[in-house]
């Protein structure tokens, strides 16, 4: 009976998808004008934003791959990966670029480490839901000093994300298990830089192919990664334009300025817009009158949580591999619960002095905000309800799966 509805779902899922699809193109050709605009707007963004900070970050990172890094640190940050995230010292490669180079490089790096057989399936997993992250320039630079007019605003919401970042890393290896192997050097709890330079000299001797093969591989690789991501960045931009012109964001702001709160007509709509793309969504948030607890923290979770647009670049990644979907955006979903509450924090009750040209935001201002905006925290908490019913409900699938398995 199981199996049958089992396939039952399956069949109208897969029934549904192509209706969308065919509705939403059905849609494009009804207002061309809109939809162009919304792809120029995205390639824009790409172009402006996305190509010039994440490129010299991409190459880097498949450099340093290819000149036998990853080796290196593995073994020498293996006493700190394995006993902290219960994943081998290569691991920290992954994690250390998707914190500098951001959205969707970590995610690459994870498959680039099981493709090679330096992590199994098990820590990939792990690897794989705390180490996607945004980088340091998006949430600063574009994020704090482009849409916020504060660059102070924009450590405070990196900081939020990278610490429930490593808070996932370290409640990964708990709902994620799977014994590490106890073979390669990279796993052992002691290593020293002596071991670092033994196991970088033996990829040296095996496997370089010398700097000019490696330097046009990075290159490669590396602009096929970015046209990639663009794809992705215009798709969901037109996406995000076609809810807005079919309506679905006007219901929205309908039920946002009942709450007569002058920020809920932007963070509510923006949110949405950011759970499909966090660059849209980030600059919709910041139009309100001014930045508060409540709306710094919707900005963190969407961070944090990444967008489907992230996801669906980190699906195309990990598509080759055992890697598996649903565990890694269960976790995203907790990531952003725990950054939003983390930044609500820090923005509440900590002294924050912020300097915003022509939006000057003091303390005091801020405390005053978070207390009269009663109705705009209790939709911030009504919709981390819902991310943390879908993260329980996927990690209790995920183990019920593991176990028929």
């Amino acid at each position: 009976m199981k199996t049958f509805i089992k396939k039952n779902s399956s069949a109208n899922f897969n029934i549904i998808i192509p209706i969308i699809i065919a509705t939403f193109n059905i849609f494009l050709i009804l207002n061309p004008s809109e939809m162009i605009t919304a792809s120029r707007e995205g390639l824009l963004l790409w172009f402006n934003q996305v190509l010039p900070t994440l490129l010299p970050f991409v190459v880097g990172a498949n450099l340093l791959a290819g000149l036998g890094f990853i080796h290196f640190i593995g073994a020498l940050m293996a006493p700190v990966m394995v006993p902290l995230f219960k994943v081998p010292g290569s691991g920290a490669f992954a994690l250390l670029t998707g914190l500098t180079s951001g959205y969707p490089m970590g995610a690459k790096s994870v498959a680039h480490l099981y493709e090679t057989g330096q992590i199994r399936q098990q820590e990939a997993q792990r690897l794989l839901a705390f180490s996607n992250n945004a980088g340091p320039l998006f949430v600063v630079g574009f994020v704090g000093a482009g849409l916020f007019n504060s660059a102070r605003l924009g450590y405070v919401l990196l900081i939020s994300h990278i610490t429930a970042a490593l808070g996932i890393g370290l409640i990964a290896r708990f709902l994620f298990p799977g014994a590490l192997p106890t073979s390669p050097t990279s796993n052992r709890h002691v290593s020293s830089l002596t071991q670092a330079f033994a196991e970088y000299r033996k990829f040296r001797s095996s496997h370089y192919k010398g700097f000019g093969h490696v330097l046009g591989t990075s290159i490669k690789n590396a602009m096929e990664a970015m046209l990639l991501v663009g794809g992705f960045i215009i798709v969901f931009c037109v996406v995000i334009k076609a809810l807005e012109v079919s309506g679905i964001f006007t219901v929205l702001n309908f039920f946002s300025n009942e709450n007569n709160s002058d920020n809920s007509h932007f963070w509510v709509t923006g949110f949405t817009a950011g759970l499909l793309e966090i660059a849209n969504g980030a600059k919709m948030i910041s139009q309100g009158s001014s930045p508060n607890p409540v709306t710094l923290a919707a900005t963190a979770a969407l961070i944090s949580f990444g967008g489907f647009s992230v996801h669906g670049q980190t699906a195309h990644f990990i598509r080759d591999t055992d890697i598996k979907f649903i565990p890694y955006l269960s976790a995203k979903c907790l990531h952003a619960i725990i950054a939003g509450g983390i930044c609500l924090l820090i923005t509440s009750y900590f002294v924050v002095s912020v300097a915003v040209p022509s939006k000057s935001v003091s303390a005091v201002s801020f405390i005053q905000r978070f207390t009269t905006a009663s109705s705009d925290f209790i939709l911030l908490a009504g919709v981390m309800g819902v991310m943390a019913f879908c993260f329980f409900s996927f990690v209790l699938s995920y183990r019920k799966i593991n176990r028929r398995g």
